[in-house]
């Protein structure tokens, strides 16, 4: 098991979706545990290399 960076982690986590972190604050539990859900996916997904594509980005040609 390799060990992860904390100003890695500190840097997957603040670049994480916005809607994911702001859930975590939400009274809802069921909500937070959905937002908690995304986060790690998303942090997950980082640290396995896959690009994270935004599907509401537009693709432009250069």
């Amino acid at each position: 098991m390799s060990r992860i960076d904390p100003s890695e982690l500190a840097t997957l986590l603040l670049t994480a979706p916005l809607g994911a972190r702001i859930g975590l604050a939400m009274h809802s539990e069921t909500a937070r545990l959905a937002a908690a859900r995304a986060l790690a996916e998303s942090v997950v997904r980082r640290l396995d290399g896959a690009l994270e594509v935004d599907r509401n980005q537009l693709r432009l040609p250069i």
